[in-house]
């Protein structure tokens, strides 16, 4: 079993200045044009070809989100699996919704995070906050301006912090979040790590919660995904989590949407 817990593209005219000549009688041109005299001469001019485009821009075949190997089936399938089907909550409101955050999310380190795990978070919040759409991540100093802790901890104090989570199960990472439940959009959350397990599993679990954090649960369609139910090798996001992400955040998509508001959106979205 998985070992984790999961709560946007002159014309010139040529005056001639002739001055009228008197007529003279009887007189001959003195002088005979010589070979090289200049004759003018008229003669038809074809217009130019037009430089107008003569062809209309047409739409692109696929948007800029579509991925050859994904088809917007799959996509719409993987997205209602891992967005619109809460693995766990704890409050009153239908998980079958989109949930997601709204606001900036402000994150405080607690415990003993090593200098890999804050390098790893890090880089992924830098990839977070390039999405468009999406709301923010970033530190902060004191507690009371945070809405997402992120606490590293030996595995009983793990269990005694995370026990309505993991239900005593041996976890190695959990995540718990709340949203209103009227509007659906998440508010805060916390994020608890096991700092007794080795760094390459524990690199898999801080991103894996991170992303469980942002609303999107656990799958068992995706191997490849970072948030792959049976497994903790992943050590990054694969493409299609990434896309999952972008049409999430994206802003069309809005909490409390479901199943078919979302995929009358994300046809437009992934083509």
């Amino acid at each position: 079993m998985k070992k984790t817990a999961v709560f946007l593209l002159i014309l010139a005219m040529l005056f001639c200045g002739c001055t009228p000549k008197t007529p003279a009688q009887n007189t001959e041109p003195t002088t005979e044009p010589t070979e090289n005299s200049s004759v003018p001469t008229t003669e038809a001019t074809e217009p130019e070809p037009s430089t107008m485009p003569t062809t209309v821009p047409t739409e692109p075949p696929h948007s800029a989100l579509y991925l050859p190997q994904y088809s917007q089936q799959k996509v719409l399938e993987f997205f209602n699996e891992v967005v619109l089907n809460m693995e766990y909550s704890d409050g009153t409101g239908d998980t079958t919704l989109v949930q997601k955050w709204l606001t900036p999310i402000y994150y405080r380190y607690y415990g003993s995070p090593t200098n890999e795990d804050k390098t790893v978070l890090e880089t992924l919040f830098a990839q977070l906050n390039a999405i468009p759409g999406f709301p923010g991540i970033y530190p902060v100093e004191n507690a009371y301006q945070e809405n997402l802790s992120l606490n590293f901890l030996n595995a009983q104090d793990f269990k005694n912090s995370f026990s309505d989570m993991v239900h005593g199960e041996d976890a190695w990472g959990a995540t718990q979040f709340w949203y209103w439940t009227e509007t659906n959009d998440i508010y805060t959350a916390r994020i608890g790590y096991r700092a007794d397990i080795d760094q390459v599993t524990r690199n898999s679990i801080l991103l894996e919660e991170i992303i469980n954090t942002l609303g999107i649960s656990d799958t068992v369609l995706r191997q490849d995904s970072i948030v792959y139910q049976y497994s903790n090798d992943n050590l990054a996001l694969s493409d299609v989590d990434w896309v999952i992400l972008k049409i999430l955040y994206d802003p069309e998509i809005q909490c409390g949407m479901d199943v078919a508001a979302c995929a009358e959106i994300i046809q437009r979205l992934y083509y």
